[in-house]
């Protein structure tokens, strides 16, 4: 561990991870999944795990959310960040072949939520300002919340395609 930085070494991840010193919403939604009470969950990877969006604004709207609490990407040693890289991009296409978007969007910002993960934004020809940031129209994502059961069924779908990549 070194004090200056904040960097506690990982043994599990092969790597570092900062030390969380504020609540993390990401956290908790990990736990809620290692508990098994995450009904949002589609997938566990080996180094994130794929839920469905709180939201469907955008239908299929999906996040990976890594499984330890790091905060920046280039903390990560470069053989995670490519299997990270890996596991978003087969959630992606699991997306697009459940739902048919015309266009993929991948947003990994962390300014909010300092922990590394990934907005999958599936687009429509219907969206509203379809070629701006999926962002636009976040004020309206409070009216597209979903049950848990929704939830379920969406990463039912996700899942019985994802199923068939992984199996390749």
């Amino acid at each position: 561990m070194r004090e200056n930085n904040k960097i506690t070494f990982y043994p599990s991840l092969q790597g570092y991870m900062t030390e969380q010193h504020e609540p993390c919403l990401i956290c908790e939604r990990v736990t809620l999944w290692r508990s098994g009470q995450n009904p949002y969950f589609i997938h566990e990877f080996e180094h994130s795990i794929f839920v469905i969006g709180d939201h469907q604004f955008h239908r299929g709207y999906s996040l990976l959310l890594l499984k330890k609490h790091i905060r920046e990407l280039h903390e990560l040693p470069p053989p995670i960040q490519s299997a990270l890289f890996q596991e978003v991009m087969v959630a992606g296409q699991a997306i697009v072949n459940a739902f048919s978007p015309w266009k993929m969007n991948y947003a990994y910002y962390g300014n909010s939520e300092p922990h590394i993960h990934w907005h999958l934004f599936p687009r429509y020809e219907s969206d509203p300002d379809r070629q701006g940031v999926p962002w636009l129209h976040a004020s309206e994502f409070k009216y597209h919340l979903i049950t848990p059961q929704t939830a379920q069924n969406l990463g039912q779908k996700v899942r019985e395609h994802l199923s068939l990549l992984i199996t390749r």
